[in-house]
């Protein structure tokens, strides 16, 4: 399973409860969004988080437990129910299935024995008409080459979706040894990568914001570890899981990359829905590009999820044309920027994005026309035309 399964824990016995929370830690593909300790209110929260399940153990209070799984079946469908207990007797499981669930999880459990329920289950569940709708969630930068603009492109970008209220972005410093993301955003912080992987366990998801650095323009940012040693240690099944995590949270993921194609970086390709490459156009990077694509071929499915967006278009008069570019790539160019050389700068010593700088430029609208295609939902239609610099975008 690519994506983090969101789950909600409902278990008003103590030495149950924490066993199966050591359960669901050993379980990579779910998220633990909240652990309710008693019936009474679950069906509320289960309709607010809209947990993709909902586990529901049994032993306490059974009547209570039927009248939860009916509560959560009638008002929030699309939630996959999985009853769990130590009953395991046939007329009572009957009973289960006919509250509203069609899976019984018997206990004690171990990890494996839940992946296969959880499975079992999500292969079964129907796809919700609104995620059919839904558009690109976690996007890596990446680029063939150091300095093309990657991780520009990612601040600007996170920036400009972080400004639609109900885009709530967060922008991964996945650089791990020489990222800037914080140099360019002006932010100062101890709160880390390293701090968010070491306490992946601990966190739901109010703890996993309150965890996390806000810039000015709403985004959350996740800077990389502060020291080169802790990078090294970073685990990769752990960072795994708060990748995960954080797709399971936030509406859009933006993460920079290294510029050395750390195994990091090929972590966050396996989970993106679109892998942003950024270019130059001359002879060096073109070349670069097509050996990294040709490396990006042999991993199932990764080359239909890249993008190829033109960085610093114009800036020289040799550069070589759009047309040979693609015929060398053997892809279309999605998006071009056009060379800004100074804006960028300006805006990079500020710590704003270009839009505080250079608002209506042209590398502006660039980057918001990349924003418009790449953000999560679809805009809704109103019957008044909204004014303004950013009316196309929101």
């Amino acid at each position: 399973m690519k994506d983090a399964i969101k789950v909600i824990l409902v278990d008003p016995l103590d030495e149950s409860r924490l066993a199966l929370l050591r359960v669901i830690s050993g379980v990579s593909e779910l998220w633990l969004a909240e652990v309710c300790g008693s019936y009474q209110g679950a069906a509320k929260r289960v309709a607010e988080l809209k947990p993709d399940m909902a586990i529901v153990v049994m032993d306490s209070g059974t009547e209570q437990g039927f009248e939860l799984i009916q509560s959560i079946a009638q008002a929030a469908p699309e939630v996959v129910i999985l009853p769990a207990g130590k009953v395991q007797d046939t007329t009572f499981i009957l009973r289960v299935m006919r509250a509203g669930a069609r899976e019984f999880l018997a206990l004690p459990a171990g990890p494996d024995e839940l992946r296969e329920s959880v499975q079992r289950l999500m292969v079964q569940r129907v796809e919700k008409p609104e995620d059919v709708k839904r558009g690109p969630q976690l996007i890596s930068v990446t680029g063939a080459a150091g300095g093309v603009g990657c991780t520009s492109l990612a601040v600007n970008l996170a920036t400009t979706l972080a400004k639609a209220a109900a885009h709530e972005t967060i922008l991964v410093d996945l650089d791990l040894m020489f990222g800037s993301v914080d140099a360019c955003l002006d932010l100062v912080t101890e709160n880390t990568l390293q701090g968010v992987v070491q306490n992946v366990d601990r966190l739901d998801q109010t703890l996993l914001k309150r965890s996390l650095s806000r810039h000015a323009s709403n985004l959350y940012v996740l800077p990389h570890p502060t020291s080169m040693e802790a990078s090294a240690q970073i685990d990769p099944d752990a960072l795994r899981r708060v990748l995960m995590m954080l797709k399971a949270t936030f509406p859009s993921v933006i993460i920079d990359t290294s510029k050395g194609l750390q195994a990091s970086d090929f972590l966050a390709f396996e989970l993106s829905d679109v892998i942003l490459l950024v270019i130059q156009l001359d002879l060096t990077c073109l070349r670069n590009t097509a050996r990294l694509l040709h490396l990006f071929e042999q991993f199932d499915g990764l080359t239909d999820r890249v993008k190829l967006v033109v960085n610093r278009a114009g800036a020289h008069d040799s550069e070589i044309s759009l047309k040979k570019a693609e015929e060398t790539l053997r892809m279309p160019i999605s998006w071009q920027i056009p060379n800004a050389t100074k804006p960028f700068h300006h805006a990079r010593a500020k710590g704003v994005a270009i839009d505080e700088v250079a608002a209506g430029s042209k590398a502006h609208q660039s980057i918001l026309e990349i924003a418009r295609a790449l953000r999560p939902f679809p805009v809704e239609e109103t019957s008044k035309p909204r004014r303004g610099l950013f009316a196309a975008f929101f």
